[in-house]
C-alpha cells in the first residue's frame, strides 16, 4: 500500500533536490515521476540508496539517467512494504546524481512551466517550502545513508613551535603579540614553494563524461597532512576556505556548525572574519563585546566573548567586539595567537574557524593552526578558474604545518544552468576523487530569504524548515565520518505523553 509524503512540479524543486531529501529516511520510498511528454518512472530508494528504478523502455541505472533529461512534470513521493527481496541496488543517490549530471545535457529552461506551489499529502498546503521531510527522519548520522569509504585517519597534533619575529613581541599570558609588523614574504616564486612546479589548468571537457574512478591529479598537495598532535589527541579544528569571496563560505560555516551541533557533536564556530561576519548574517552584530580579534589583541578572553545558543552544543565566538581590530593586526603575522586561541578552544570542543576571502594573510595563519581544511567552490565559472590558489595557498604551507584536506563543498549548484554543470563535471574529473564531498548545496531562494531575515536556514521555519536544510544535515554527516567523530546514541522520543 502506498503511502503519500508530498509531491510537487520540477519547475519548483530539481529532482535531485527531492532525491536528496529523501534519501535521509530509512524506509523503502518510491518517486514516481510524470514527464509533461508522457514520460514517467519511479525510482525506489532505500537509507539513501537507489534500490531499482522503472521507466519503460528504459530500466535501471539508463532509466535513472534519463529522468533528468528536462525539469518538466511532477513528482510524487510515497511510502511502501519493503519487498521480501530487493534487486541489486544500483548505487548511492548522491552518486548517482553526480553521474547523472555529468553525463546528460541541461534541460532547456524555456521549456519550463512558471513555478507552481507544491502539494502537501493528507494537510492543507504549507505557506512556503512546501517540499517537507518525512515526520520521522531520523539524524543523519545514525541513519544507513551511502557515504563515501573513510578516508586514511592521521594524528593532529600540536605543530612546532616557531621563533617569533624579530620584531613582533608575544605576551607570556595572551594570544597575539602587543606590537604588531606586516608579515613578511615567506614563499619564493610568487607564493610556491622553491621546489614546486606551479599547476596548470586544463581546460574542460567540451562532451560531458562521467565521473572517471581514478581522476588525474595535476598537482601533489597531499589529501592527508602530517601528524600534528601526540597519539589519542582529538582536537579538531577545520578551516572553511574560499579563494573567491561571495562563495558561500559562512553560509556553508554558520549551516553545517548548527547541523553537526543538532547531532549531537559539540562545536565552537569562531569567525575570524572582520567584513563578512558571522552576526552580522544573523542579524546579531550588537550583541558581541568581545571577539577574535580583541582577544588576539589581548583585550579580553574566549570566556568573555563565547555566546551561547540555543543549541546546547554550539557557542559562537564572533569577529569583533565593541571596536575593530588595529589596521595592523590585519597584517601582521598572527599564527601564534590563532594556534593558541584554536588550541585552547578544541580541548573542549570541535571547532569550525570561518575564515576571510583568500588563501594569504590572515586565512593562511588560520589555516597553520588548523588540523584540517574544507573548500568551499561556487559552481560558477569565474571561482572555478581561481580555485586553483586553493591548491596553491596549500601546497605553500609548510609540511609540518599544513592541515589536512577534508573535503571540497561545491555550493549553489544550478542544476539547470550549462555553465554552473561545467563546473561539476570539471571538479569530477579534476579534484582527487576523495576531496569532493557527495553533498552538493544548490542555488535555492531558501537561502537568500534566511540571510533577509537573520536566521539560519533551518531556523526560517520551525513547522516546515526548507528542504535544503536537510542537506547541510548530510553534509555534516560526511564531515563527522570523514572526521571519526564518536558516534552519538540515537535516544528515540515517544509521540504521547
Amino acid at each position: 500500500m502506498k503511502v503519500g509524503v508530498m509531491e510537487g512540479f520540477l519547475s519548483e524543486f530539481d529532482l535531485a533536490e527531492v532525491l536528496q531529501v529523501v534519501g535521509l529516511g530509512r524506509q523503502y520510498t518510491g518517486v514516481e515521476i510524470q514527464h509533461e511528454d508522457g514520460r514517467a518512472g519511479t525510482i525506489f530508494m532505500k537509507s539513501g540508496i537507489v534500490v531499482s528504478v522503472h521507466a519503460p523502455p528504459s530500466m535501471g541505472k539508463q532509466a535513472f539517467f534519463d529522468m533528468f533529461r528536462d525539469g518538466d512534470g511532477r513528482f510524487f513521493v510515497f511510502r511502501a512494504e519493503t519487498p521480501m527481496q530487493l534487486p541489486e541496488p544500483l548505487g548511492p543517490v548522491n552518486r548517482l546524481l553526480m553521474e547523472a549530471a555529468t553525463s546528460s545535457a541541461p534541460p532547456n529552461p524555456s521549456t519550463h512551466r512558471p513555478s507552481a506551489p507544491a502539494i502537501t499529502i493528507g494537510s492543507e498546503p504549507p505557506k512556503k517550502y512546501s517540499v517537507l521531510p518525512f515526520e520521522d527522519l531520523e539524524i543523519a548520522t545514525n541513519a544507513a545513508i551511502a557515504r563515501p569509504a573513510p578516508l586514511p585517519r592521521e594524528a593532529v597534533a600540536q605543530p612546532p613551535a616557531r621563533n617569533a619575529s624579530s620584531n613582533a613581541q608575544v605576551p607570556s599570558k595572551g594570544y597575539a603579540t602587543k606590537s604588531v609588523a606586516p608579515q613578511a614574504k615567506e614563499l619564493p616564486n610568487g607564493g610556491h614553494p622553491a621546489n614546486a612546479q606551479a599547476p596548470v589548468q586544463s581546460p574542460p571537457s567540451a562532451t560531458p563524461a562521467a565521473r572517471p574512478s581514478a581522476p588525474p591529479q595535476r598537482n601533489a598537495v597531499p589529501a592527508v597532512g602530517p601528524a600534528r598532535a601526540a597519539h589519542g589527541d582529538e582536537r579538531r579544528i577545520i578551516a572553511i576556505v574560499s579563494p573567491k569571496g561571495g562563495s558561500g563560505k559562512t553560509t556553508v560555516a554558520l549551516n553545517t556548525a548548527i547541523a553537526l551541533a543538532r547531532q549531537g557533536h559539540p562545536v565552537t564556530l569562531v569567525d575570524a572574519d572582520v567584513n563578512g561576519d558571522i552576526l552580522s548574517a544573523i542579524n546579531s552584530r550588537g550583541r558581541a563585546q568581545v571577539g577574535t580579534y580583541d582577544i588576539l589583541e589581548g583585550r579580553g578572553t574566549p570566556e568573555q566573548g563565547l555566546l551561547r545558543t540555543i543549541l546546547p552544543h554550539l557557542n559562537i565566538l564572533p569577529a569583533v567586539g565593541a571596536r575593530l581590530p588595529q589596521p595592523e593586526t590585519l597584517t601582521a603575522d598572527l599564527s601564534e595567537g590563532f594556534r593558541k586561541l584554536l588550541r585552547e578552544l578544541a580541548a573542549s570542543s570541535n571547532v569550525i574557524v570561518d575564515t576571510p576571502a583568500g588563501m594569504f594573510g590572515v586565512t593562511r595563519n588560520v589555516l597553520t593552526a588548523s588540523t584540517h581544511v574544507i573548500a568551499v567552490l561556487q559552481a560558477e565559472v569565474v571561482a572555478h578558474r581561481s580555485f586553483e590558489r586553493f591548491r596553491e595557498g596549500i601546497a605553500g604551507i609548510p609540511e609540518v604545518q599544513r592541515p589536512r584536506v577534508l573535503g571540497v563543498v561545491l555550493n549553489m549548484l544550478q542544476m539547470r544552468m550549462g555553465a554552473s554543470l561545467s563546473v561539476l563535471q570539471s571538479v569530477c574529473t579534476d579534484l582527487p576523487s576523495e576531496w569532493l564531498f557527495e553533498t552538493s548545496i544548490p542555488r535555492h531562494p531558501a537561502i537568500l530569504e534566511a540571510t533577509a531575515q537573520g536566521v539560519p536556514i533551518r531556523n526560517l521555519d520551525e513547522n516546515a524548515p526548507p528542504a535544503v536544510a536537510f542537506l547541510f544535515d548530510t553534509l555534516a554527516a560526511e564531515i563527522a565520518q570523514r572526521l571519526k567523530l564518536s558516534a552519538v546514541e540515537a535516544r528515540p522520543q515517544p509521540l504521547l505523553l
